[in-house]
């Protein structure tokens, strides 16, 4: 059992939240439907329970924020290469490296929709 089973990412902009976490998690996102509307998956195994997986979603109910809690997303490699890579994404480094010990390492990032994201890796 995992404490969040599903998340969803306000984005204004689809196309532009792609752009954006593609360039930044290394391609490791997918377009997507559910239902009538269009999405983007991160690339984990959360079909099988595996992994707790969510979406970057365009609805009228949510707005990107940078109050409230903060989501921290796998960076799929190095966090300094991720971390590298979210400026010329179009998105803004808040805080580029946390230690946190035996659990790795974070960093708080501005995504280009205006949500303030963390980014975790075991790997500096």
């Amino acid at each position: 059992m995992h404490a969040v089973n599903w998340f969803e990412i306000p984005a204004i902009d689809l196309d532009r939240a792609y752009q954006f976490y593609s360039i930044v998690l290394n391609g490791n996102v997918r377009k997507g439907t559910f239902g009538n509307g269009d999405l983007i998956l991160f690339n984990v195994p959360f079909n099988n329970g595996e992994a707790v997986g969510g979406s970057l979603v365009v609805r009228p109910d949510l707005q990107p924020s940078t109050n409230g809690a903060v989501l921290y997303l796998n960076a799929f490699g190095k966090l300094t290469e991720t971390v590298g890579r979210v400026e010329k994404a179009g998105g803004k480094v808040i805080v580029p490296e946390i230690n946190l010990g035996k659990f790795g390492f974070a960093a708080i990032i501005i995504d280009s929709e205006g949500n303030k994201i963390g980014l975790l890796s075991h790997e500096l």
